[in-house]
């Protein structure tokens, strides 16, 4: 590859957004109500240059796919050890970088119009614009990085950009509560992923992906249980951090407490950034996490318990952005799957359709909160499919996508996953299609009460369909969550997963289910076992698409159910919430996680820092107050002698010399 041009791109994808940013804060009063303009050609230059990478990267026919670029000499220890800042461009970051850019653009695009009725007196249209292209340097700089220094630098700056905009309404305490919830959160997962990367260095001598790699492989082949052990541990570190990044459990805390920013904030954090960088830190990191079949195993359980947790908790929420909130958790829980049995392009494939219709969920709950007046619980509005036509059409098609209907993007690449799990071990497949079940149900619920039945509007409320800067993004992320799905489906030879191969090949491949047949074709292998054994045809058909019919037919049951449940039959709802309150209660209030953290974490910590504060006051500051008082006493003594008056000096002086006199004749 053209190192050089590659180059360039990268530097142009990492300052562009920076210079938006900065222009947008320092001009922001100046631009008169422009500032917006400022931002979307910062993020729309930095998709442009993307879009080259991703050609530049496809069209290598031979050779290597992958280039390390540097960009200077950062540090340098006085040894061996050089730290560079260098980028890494290859089929992954190429990828990564064509979610988070183009999902990014079309947000901020959005935001145009959003922000105009929803931002902050102070300052803060151009306040959110700024914020909104930093967060974009910060997770291109994440995927970028060529080391893990670089990769940590930019870990912690995506996590600062998404306090800043979490808490962006900064004057309600229920924001500024989020956002320091959100980042205390991570400071746990990140204490994890620093100890990791520190770890890294001490036990390779390398911070460089590859490097670190090859010696990882190195290792493996050796057969050193010392080194396997210390792998293990940096694999369970890194995994810390990842799960507070991408909101696994325990560390999931945060993100439901995070729509207190503005939904084009939820959008991109649920879509491009922040909780796509724990997805993406594993798959880079391939090379560890595969060579721990512990750290594997806890990345799939880990993944499939969450994703069942979150999907039974968006059940009963009436909160339209926090439903979408747990659908997120769960869909995370889904990518943590993919990569635990060993799936990481599936992962990636579900990580890239997700966006699409995750993007356009969250922006259609904006423009339905935008019609309400800050309204988005559904038990106070419904009915809205003539009021908000064109929101109500791009919502179905998301909702659809996320419920795994059969042949939009979600259903292709979910399934994906689904096979892959029952591939490792039944159980993880079973939850794979229960979650997939409730996934459906749940989405299709909170369609039915906001868009289906008798309208209902707020008092006071003017109800009316959002401008064309909010409808474009919709209709764009619309087309996405239709066709996106294709590029991994046999109807185009599956390219994406070809396109992604190798990076992954040589890192997830093993033997057996684990194979490279095994993770591009499943079913097909399924098929040939069922002949092999000597079943008909038929059964063999059902060998290879059973589980994609049944996975479809789910989701379809799920649907009709929330319709029937919802829609034709409402009173049915509060049969089901009558006959098992303890449950609903259960569920409505999150099995009561926050409260058991407040607890047995919060309230000690609070008392922690009490009893730190009356110990400084009384203990430390006693110290300080004795070992001060001594000087004070005999300064207090001694001042009284200085009174400025010579003749009180000059008979001091008499009495001193006397004194002395004596001290010689009697010595």
């Amino acid at each position: 590859m053209d190192v050089d041009t590659l180059k360039i791109l990268g530097v142009v994808i990492l300052l562009a957004p920076l210079t938006g940013a900065i222009l947008a804060g320092a001009l922001g009063p100046k631009l008169k109500g422009n500032t917006h303009w400022v931002s979307i050609l910062g993020v729309g230059t930095a998709f442009a240059a993307a879009i080259c990478v991703f050609i530049h990267v496809s069209g290598v026919e031979t050779g290597s796919v992958s280039a390390l670029v540097p960009i200077y000499e950062w540090i340098a220890n006085g040894t061996d050890t050089v730290f560079n800042v260098e980028l890494l461009i290859d089929p992954l970051t190429s990828v990564m970088l064509l979610v988070v850019t183009g999902i990014s653009l079309l947000v901020v695009i959005y935001s145009r119009d959003y922000m105009r009725d929803h931002g902050n007196p102070e300052r803060g249209y151009e306040r959110f614009f700024s914020f909104l292209a930093l967060f974009v340097f910060a997770m291109c700089a994440l995927v970028l990085g060529g080391n893990f220094l670089l990769l940590y630098l930019g870990w912690e700056a995506v996590g600062l950009c998404s306090y800043l905009l979490i808490g962006f309404y900064y004057q309600k305490p229920s924001a500024a509560a989020a956002a320091k919830k959100a980042f205390l959160v991570n400071r746990v997962g990140d204490f994890g992923f620093g100890l990791g990367i520190l770890m890294i260095y001490l036990t390779f001598g390398s911070i460089q992906y590859e490097a670190v790699f090859d010696a990882v492989r190195v290792a493996v082949a050796s057969g050193d249980p010392i080194l396997q052990t210390k792998i293990t541990i940096i694999a369970l570190l890194l995994l810390c951090g990842a799960c507070g990044k991408s909101a696994q459990l325990p560390l999931h805390v945060w993100l439901p407490d995070a729509m207190e920013g503005p939904s084009p904030v939820s959008a991109l954090i649920h879509a491009a950034t922040m909780v796509t960088a724990g997805i993406f830190m594993i798959a880079r990191c391939g090379a560890i996490f595969a060579a721990s079949p512990v750290a594997m195993t806890v990345v799939a359980v880990i993944g499939a318990v969450t994703a069942l947790f979150a999907a039974t908790i968006a059940l009963v929420q009436t909160d339209m952005k926090r439903i979408l909130a747990y659908s997120t958790i769960s869909q995370l829980g889904y990518m943590f799957l993919g990569i635990g049995v060993y799936a990481a392009d599936s992962a990636i494939f579900h990580l890239y359709t997700h966006a699409f219709f995750k993007a356009l969920l969250f922006l259609g709950a904006g423009s339905v909160m935008h019609a309400m007046g800050g309204i988005i619980d559904v038990r106070q509005f419904g009915g809205l499919r003539k009021v908000l036509p064109w929101t109500f059409l791009t919502f179905l098609i998301g909702s659809l996508t996320l419920a795994g209907f059969p042949l939009l993007s979600g259903f292709w690449s979910k399934d994906e996953i689904i096979h892959h799990a029952f591939s490792e071990h039944w159980i993880l497949g079973g939850i794979g299609l229960v979650t997939a079940v409730l996934t459906a149900f749940y989405t299709s619920r909170m369609f039915c009460l906001a868009f289906l039945g008798k309208e209902r509007i707020p008092e006071g409320v003017h109800a009316h369909e959002s401008g064309k800067w909010m409808l474009l993004p919709l209709f764009i992320l619309a087309i996405g969550s239709i066709f996106a799905g294709l590029a991994g489906t046999g109807l185009t030879g599956k390219c994406f997963h070809g396109f992604l191969e190798p990076v992954f090949a040589d890192t997830f491949a093993t033997a057996g289910a684990h194979g490279a047949e095994a993770a591009g074709h499943a079913g097909e292998a399924a098929a040939h076992a069922a002949e092999a054994a000597g079943h008909a045809a038929d059964a063999g058909f059902l060998a290879a698409y059973g589980l994609l019919i049944l996975s479809a037919a789910l989701a379809i049951i799920g649907i009709l159910a929330a319709y029937f449940v919802y829609v034709r039959n409402q009173w049915f709802a509060g049969v089901m919430k009558n006959t098992a309150p303890g449950v609903y209660d259960t569920l409505l209030n999150k099995y009561y996680l926050d409260e058991l953290y407040d607890e047995t974490l919060v309230q000690p910590a609070k008392m922690g820092g009490k009893v730190c504060v009356g110990l400084d006051d009384y203990l430390i500051d006693g110290l300080v107050w004795i070992v001060t008082a001594v000087p004070r006493a005999l300064a207090y003594l001694v001042r009284g002698l200085q009174a400025g008056k010579l003749q009180g000096y000059a008979v001091s002086m008499v009495a001193g010399m006397a004194i002395l006199a004596l001290w010689v004749f009697w010595s």
